[in-house]
């Protein structure tokens, strides 16, 4: 008889699948930054293992690789996040799940190895990024493939910059705008024209960042206004132009920390936040526009690539004007700082793009090649008015 009750018992438990499943507890300590504030917060993940061959599998779940610290903005707030790496030693793993199996525990701590990211956020904080210091934006709604194109890789080579205390220079953050760094021709400015140069849109990126430096109350040590008022830059006043190696955007890292940039990108508006320590109230009026005059009549360019008859239209009429935007720094050990920025921008006329003429019906014959007739219309010159090449009359 006890015989038979043991072999009962023994058939269900195997048709239960084996013995119970043990609990693997995962415990993770997260580093966050709140208000300004390093906190740490402990919690303890669970997950049911029932045999070796389901830990195993579980340990290359759970490995991960460390991600870099990122500020988010959640309920309001800004708070910095970091995902720390989790390695994990199989035979360590393996000998805690036995000794609990052995021991009859219900559960077992799975050893763990972190792996902080590069910085990590509580480096940051040792270096003064601890709050949300000020964003700036622009639009490039309307652009082309190629300008999107080099305006998100530009701006994607400044996104977790860490600037020191000092001088900054755009340039020498950016790098440089070339072809062989992935940038592609597209329209620029140079002196009254507007024409093909590697690296068209480079200017976006660094106006945007112009923007966050000038509401966070950075002084400005070289900025630059565009020849004309771009429709990508509204607000007028507030724009940046780069033109290496001739133009620079500089300002100077006077806070009482490094400063963190980070880029993030919805739908067509392109932003940069910037995070430091806060020491500083910024209130800015403007723009303020005097000296009027009227756009100039529309230019046509010639572009044998379009089909004939085809008209395209490449940027947009503007009036000139001298445009004025006024800022005021206070300090919290009482200083007061007042400057303005002053931008002068001619008129300009909308231009276009415009495919060879189209042959009227029953007309004459194509000359044959090399032979009579007019000659094609000349390519576009390669320049870069956000580029490489130097500006008109350097």
């Amino acid at each position: 008889m006890k015989r038979l009750s043991l072999a009962l018992l023994l058939g269900l438990s195997l048709a239960q699948g084996g013995p119970p499943a043990l609990e693997a507890l995962l415990v993770l300590q997260e580093e966050v930054i709140e208000e300004g504030e390093l906190r740490t917060y402990t919690g303890v993940q669970r997950y049911p293992v029932a045999s070796e061959g389901e830990l195993k599998a579980l340990l290359k779940k759970l490995a991960r690789e460390p991600r870099p610290p990122r500020f988010v903005f959640q309920e309001g707030k800004w708070r910095g996040v970091e995902k720390k790496g989790l390695a994990f030693e199989e035979k360590e793993a393996l000998a805690a799940y036995r000794e609990a199996r052995a021991q009859g525990k219900k559960s077992f701590r799975l050893p763990v190895r972190y792996l902080p990211p590069s910085p990590s956020l509580r480096e940051l904080h040792a270096l003064g990024v601890r709050e949300h210091l000020a964003t700036g934006e622009t639009d490039f709604r309307g652009s082309s493939p190629e300008r999107r194109h080099n305006l998100l890789l530009a701006s994607a080579k400044l996104d977790g910059l860490l600037i020191p205390p000092g001088p900054f220079s755009f340039n020498e953050a950016l790098g440089p705008v070339t072809e062989e760094e992935g940038y592609k021709e597209a329209f620029v400015i140079v002196g009254d024209r507007t024409e093909q140069g590697v690296g068209g849109g480079v200017c976006q990126v660094s106006t945007t960042l112009f923007r966050a430096f000038f509401f966070a109350g950075l002084p400005l040590l070289e900025r630059h206004a565009h020849s004309y008022q771009v429709a990508y830059y509204k607000p007028p006043g507030l724009d940046a132009a780069v033109f290496q190696p001739y133009k620079d955007l500089k300002v100077l890292n006077d806070t009482p920390g490094h400063l963190l940039v980070q880029r993030s990108v919805v739908g067509t508006r392109l932003r940069f936040h910037l995070f430091g320590t806060k020491d500083r109230e910024v209130r800015w009026e403007g723009p303020f526009a005097s000296e009027r005059k009227p756009p100039l009549p529309p230019r046509e360019i010639p572009d044998p690539s379009l089909p004939p008859g085809v008209r395209k239209q490449v940027d947009f009429a503007a009036e000139g004007a001298k445009v004025l935007v006024r800022r005021t720094v206070r300090y919290r050990d009482g200083q007061v700082r007042e400057d303005q920025v002053v931008s002068v921008y001619r008129p300009w006329g909308a231009v276009y793009l415009v495919g060879p003429k189209p042959e009227a019906p029953g007309g004459p014959p194509a000359p044959r090649e090399g032979g009579g007739g007019a000659p094609s219309p000349r390519p576009l010159p390669p320049a870069a008015g956000e580029g490489t090449a130097p500006p008109a009359g350097q």
